[in-house]
């Protein structure tokens, strides 16, 4: 089982498994390169690997929760490709593959944006979330409990604990072990688009 991982909720990861061994990943965190860079960090890893896009058998791509532009931008890339080869592609939310990293009970974080964070909390598995709060909310929530995640380090004040990444091949490691929790693949944006459809006609005279 040769596996394309694609995950664009925090910057962009990427990552090919044959079944569980990673073959090769490449993480970035910066925000706003998702449009620009995300296939082409693809046909960089079939390179890197001398695997063929024949030659993947299953697409695995992080749901969110996420930015509304980012998030989309991976989910095509990982539906183009699967329609393109026909072959499955499979969701499974993003902050999953934080908390697999992890390896423990856990509240993963990720920024939101507007003074907010994405969360879940994990036991064995997902139990309760994703969802939107700020810091202090997602803290008095949760207490007792160890905070993991990229967006661990962005409210201090209100959090602590450990800044670990947002990898896709631990997406592509849980799909592979049997135990992810797959979801529908469609984008968990938690919140409205900014842009909203306009209710009524504004008057130009």
């Amino acid at each position: 089982m040769k596996i394309l991982a694609i995950d664009t909720s925090v910057g962009i990861s990427v990552a090919i498994l044959d079944d569980e061994e990673i073959l090769a990943e490449t993480t970035r965190n910066e925000h706003g390169i998702q449009g620009e860079q995300t296939a082409a960090i693809v046909v960089d890893l079939l390179n890197q690997t001398k695997l063929t896009c024949s030659q993947i058998t299953d697409v695995v791509v992080g749901v969110g929760p996420g930015p509304y532009t980012g998030l989309r931008v991976g989910l095509a890339t990982a539906q183009a490709f699967a329609f393109a080869q026909q072959i499955p592609v499979f969701g499974i939310c993003s902050l999953d593959a934080i908390a697999h990293d992890f390896g423990k009970p856990c509240v993963v974080v990720t920024d939101a944006r507007r003074k907010e964070l994405y969360w879940a909390r994990y036991e064995d598995s997902r139990v309760v979330g994703p969802d939107v709060n700020s810091a202090i909310e997602i803290s008095s929530l949760n207490t007792q409990c160890d905070f993991v995640g990229p967006g661990v380090e962005l409210y201090v004040e209100s959090l602590s604990g450990q800044t670990l990444p947002l990898r896709a091949a631990s997406l592509g490691l849980l799909f592979a072990s049997g135990s992810a929790q797959l979801v529908p693949v469609t984008p968990m944006y938690l919140r409205k688009p900014d842009a909203q459809e306009p209710t009524s006609r504004k008057s130009v005279l």
